[in-house]
């Protein structure tokens, strides 16, 4: 399976990048994430050309990172700047690769690429859910044991939300007068997955955030896929006649990084506009997240991918459901991105 490579993908959170090289695998190359003494994050290949020892083993010095079996030194670009042995000749090759890297709204963005087609601009903008003012955001991490597509898959199809995640959910049947509406938009690469729930009953996660919520509510639920991995989801809950603004609302954004073909790094924040000081509320609201990815969709993801005998799910001509829509369009949109670059 190939990556799509001329493009962005998180590598982290920039509050997790601190006084220590940070080794990560991103698209089955090993990497070193490290922060120089000017503050700037630099990645670079984790793996010294002379006995392929981890740099991220190693100690930073000043903007450059020293080998920790032999001594060996590489400066921000991967060039060797130091050899501690014989008369200090540095060797021929003595250099690793070096990635673009940029931090913005929190992240540190990397490019796998080829490094001239690098373009910050085209860094996709989070700060809905992220570095909202006035709002407040929990961060998260898992590494997740399965191809990334299939986590994708499982964001950009909300119909099993009723059957891994109660907390996530209202209890009981729904009332009379329940009416849903779906709706699957693609403008360019983008994909939206849009869904309404109308004359719904509050489930606990709006109840906590939202004290005197409603009892009977519009729900809504709109995932945006952009490609590679980013997805975007709109959530909160809102009085029936009320405004979205006056609601609670809930929105998320899903970082996946492909790890190899079998794992996914799936970085995620989630903001609230109620109860903004509660620092109480925003450590349950991780722990119930995390719950929720680490223990009902992870294990079933996984359990999904472990039975799939390769990782392209269409060549499995697996049966569709209504919900499936947005989530081939988003993988078709993805092959044509990938066969584009590989053709290019």
């Amino acid at each position: 399976m190939k990556f799509l490579r001329n493009t962005w993908y998180c590598a982290g959170w920039s509050h997790d990048l601190v006084d220590k090289p940070l080794a990560i695998t991103l698209l089955n190359e090993p990497v070193v994430l490290y922060r120089g003494e000017d503050g700037t994050a630099i990645a670079l290949e984790d793996r010294c050309p002379h006995r392929f020892a981890p740099l991220s083993k190693g100690k930073v010095q000043g903007n450059n990172i020293a080998c920790g079996y032999h001594g060996l030194v590489f400066d921000s670009k991967g060039n060797g700047t130091h050899n501690p042995h014989g008369d200090g000749t540095i060797p021929k090759g003595c250099s690793v690769k070096n990635y673009p890297v940029i931090e913005a709204q929190g992240v540190i963005w990397i490019w796998m690429g080829e490094a001239s087609q690098a373009d910050p601009a085209s860094i996709i903008d989070i700060g809905e859910c992220d570095n909202r003012e006035g709002w407040t955001a929990v961060h998260g991490y898992l590494n997740v044991k399965c191809h990334y597509e299939l986590v994708a898959d499982n964001l950009l199809d909300l119909s099993h939300v009723p059957y891994l995640h109660s907390f996530l959910s209202s209890d009981g049947e729904p009332p009379a007068g329940f009416r849903e509406e779906r709706k699957v938009e693609v403008e360019g690469n983008t994909v939206w997955s849009m869904h309404w729930n109308y004359n719904c009953p509050v489930s606990p996660l709006f109840s906590l955030l939202w004290d005197d919520a409603p009892a009977i509510g519009t729900l809504r639920a709109h995932m945006c896929w952009q490609p590679p991995s980013v997805l975007y989801l709109d959530t909160g809950f809102s009085a029936e006649n009320g405004t979205i603004e006056d609601g609670a609302c809930f929105p998320g954004i899903h970082l996946i990084t492909p790890e190899t073909e079998h794992s996914s790094h799936y970085f995620y924040a989630v903001a609230r506009n109620k109860k903004l000081d509660d620092a109480g509320l925003s450590e349950g609201i991780r722990i119930q997240i995390n719950n929720a990815f680490e223990f009902e969709d992870e294990p079933m993801v996984e359990a999904c991918h472990e039975r799939m005998p390769e990782t392209d799910l269409i060549a499995l001509k697996p049966v569709y459901l209504p919900g499936d829509v947005a989530g081939m369009r988003a993988r078709r949109k993805l092959q044509e991105l990938i066969q584009a670059e590989t053709s290019a």
